[in-house]
């Protein structure tokens, strides 16, 4: 295939599957990290109440020394009761994670291959300075801007209600503070989501554009999972000519020979104890009428002419009983034979 050849088709399935058993698929980073942080929110909406209580509760067993005295024993117990803690609102952000990564591309499992490239500094600045990595860069400071950008409105919007918190109780800030804290994540969180998106479809743009195939690409592939046509093509001509043996080793068991006188030939065969019916065993028509003709000869097998009666035999598979509408023009050619043989 010429190097410079243009790589304009659609991606077959089977050449989409092997990308993605080498672990090339379309999937945003920014849609799975949207996922986790709406995970987050969640929890906090509808769990954050339990888990402040637990996080309150856990501060003063662990400053009143409820886990001992023992540095060792109270780091362990304070391990296992974090894990218990946070263990669930962790589990749900991972599963949100998971199936966003899974409703993108399903699940992938990529070949583990240790690569010496990695570990060498100057491939990780390369990386770094490489045209991917500066666009990741400025996507990150666009962000970063962004959110600045978003926050500060929002602080502004809401520099009013804060003038008159000094004449409110505690319960009355935390209660505003959390509404203000709560608006700004999610006018954060729209903003990026709608990012995220644009971001995923222009991920699998650029995926489909990387896995475009060539015309002699798709070629080779079809010649590898199809065959090649010529082999296919000589397989085929040699059944064909097997079995094109098979039935003119069954010409000497025929009962008749129908012609047309020499252009088409078919071999009947019936036997009342054997068949309900005469049953085409041979046909052919050219050089294959002349040869069931010619052992027709050998084995003094009769031959009839019988045009309409041919043609209309000749339409039918090897091995097939005759239709009943066929079943008198039959029977007269067959009444003749017996009658010949009986006469003999």
């Amino acid at each position: 295939m010429p190097e410079n050849e243009e790589r304009t088709e659609k991606a077959t399935p089977r050449h989409r599957q092997k990308a993605k058993e080498k672990g090339q698929v379309a999937r945003s980073h920014e849609i799975m990290s949207m996922a986790t942080m709406a995970g987050i929110i969640l929890v906090f909406y509808f769990a954050g109440n339990v888990l402040i209580r637990d996080l309150s509760l856990f501060t003063g067993n662990l400053l009143g020394l409820r886990y001992g005295r023992d540095p060792f024993t109270a780091m362990r117990s304070s391990a296992i009761e974090i894990l218990r803690i946070i263990g669930p609102f962790l589990g749900i952000t991972f599963a949100f994670a998971m199936v966003s990564g899974l409703l993108q591309s399903g699940f992938v499992i990529k070949p583990l291959a240790i690569k010496t490239e990695h570990l060498n500094p100057l491939s990780g600045l390369k990386s770094i300075f490489s045209r991917n990595g500066l666009v990741q860069l400025f996507k990150n400071l666009f962000k970063f801007a962004l959110g600045g950008i978003i926050f500060y409105f929002v602080i502004k919007k809401t520099l009013p209600v804060l003038t008159f918190t000094s004449t409110m109780d505690i319960s009355q800030i935390q209660t505003i503070s959390a509404k203000l804290i709560f608006k700004a994540v999610m006018y954060m969180f729209t903003t990026f989501l709608i990012l995220a998106v644009i971001d995923y479809f222009l991920v699998r743009w650029r995926f489909e554009s990387s896995i475009k195939m060539s015309r002699d690409e798709i070629k080779e592939e079809h010649k590898e999972t199809e065959g090649n046509p010529l082999m296919k093509s000589r397989i085929r001509s040699i059944q064909k000519e097997m079995a094109r043996r098979r039935m003119m080793q069954g010409v000497p068991r025929a009962t008749v020979v129908i012609t047309n006188p020499t252009h088409i030939a078919v071999a009947l065969r019936y036997k009342k104890d054997e068949i309900s019916a005469p049953k085409v065993i041979a046909k052919g028509a050219g050089f294959i009428a002349e040869k069931i003709i010619e052992i027709a000869r050998k084995y003094n097998i009769p031959i009839v002419e019988d045009k309409p009666l041919a043609r209309a035999l000749f339409k039918l598979k090897i091995d097939s009983l005759i239709p009943v509408e066929l079943y008198k023009a039959v029977a007269k050619i067959l009444a003749y034979i017996y009658k010949l043989r009986g006469a003999a």
